[in-house]
């Protein structure tokens, strides 16, 4: 029954300045609904301390993740981003995920940041190894690139999980067979994305996670508005339907992988599964 459970909602931006003032009415109609956690995407320094301050006030239901996103890489320079890094180093301690790290080469995107970017995310991946943090990774547009980079690197024992995943079942066993979780959110719901639906069809079970990205890629039932974390409900719904599985069942599961996933890199204290 809804309102019964102690979902997770496993990526989503609630530090968003677009959602200043509106965090404590979301967080209450997602609790509501049985989402009681809700894991952050790191940006830049400017949002983890806004998750920080979050974290302050609802710190039994907000995950801390702090990384340098390939848009806030693209918008500063070189010194910028060594001087973020370094911070990053600093911080790193208090977050159970390091990201969002990784690649988005879209030409309207990444301008003249191709180097930068990859340069950032190799050392992010340092970083995850010797923080032994989870990754949370976005990776747009750069397949093979980012492949080609998790191997020469390799990624910390953690693994971790490529947020928001949207591709054909050959980019998910790519990533699958590197240890890799998939998260998946609103595009799903899409009935015309039948290439991600193959996918999630294909893809075990063990290594799905569910996510809004709050407050953007909403499920066609919430557009025209700011993505709430309730709308995970959706994508449960659509996986289930998917899957031959009860939307229940698919927030049990992937909440069950979530944990998995993070109990390496959470401190554990104020989880609401402590």
């Amino acid at each position: 029954m809804v309102g019964f459970g102690f979902w997770i909602d496993a990526h989503g931006h609630l530090a968003d300045p677009r959602w200043e003032g509106q965090q404590e009415l979301i967080i209450q109609e997602a609790r509501a609904r049985g989402i009681h956690f809700f894991m952050q995407g790191g940006v830049g320094p400017e949002d983890w301390q806004r998750q920080r301050e979050l974290k302050r006030r609802f710190p039994q239901h907000i995950g801390l993740c702090f990384g340098l996103h390939p848009y806030w890489v693209v918008d500063h320079d070189d010194e910028q981003c060594e001087e973020a890094l370094d911070l990053l180093a600093s911080q790193l301690v208090d977050a159970q995920g390091l990201g969002e790290a990784g690649l988005d080469f879209r030409p309207h995107i990444m301008k003249d940041s191709r180097e930068r970017q990859m340069s950032v995310f190799e050392q992010q991946l340092e970083l995850a190894h010797l923080s032994a943090k989870p990754l949370v990774l976005h990776l747009v547009q750069a397949h093979e690139e980012s492949l080609r980079i998790m191997d020469l690197w390799g990624l910390p024992s953690q693994k971790g999980m490529v947020h928001s995943f949207n591709g054909s079942w050959k980019k998910a066993q790519d990533f699958l067979s590197r240890g890799l979780y998939l998260s998946i959110g609103g595009p799903v719901c899409r009935p015309d994305n039948q290439k991600l639906h193959q996918a999630v069809k294909e893809m075990p079970l063990e290594y799905l996670l569910i996510e809004s990205d709050s407050p953007d890629q909403a499920p066609p039932a919430y557009q025209g508005r700011l993505n709430p974390p309730e709308s995970i409900w959706e994508v449960a719904r659509t996986i289930g339907e998917l899957k031959s599985l009860d939307p229940l069942e698919i927030l049990d599961i992937t909440t069950g992988n979530f944990k998995r996933l993070f109990a390496l890199g959470a401190q554990g204290e104020g989880t609401p599964w402590t």
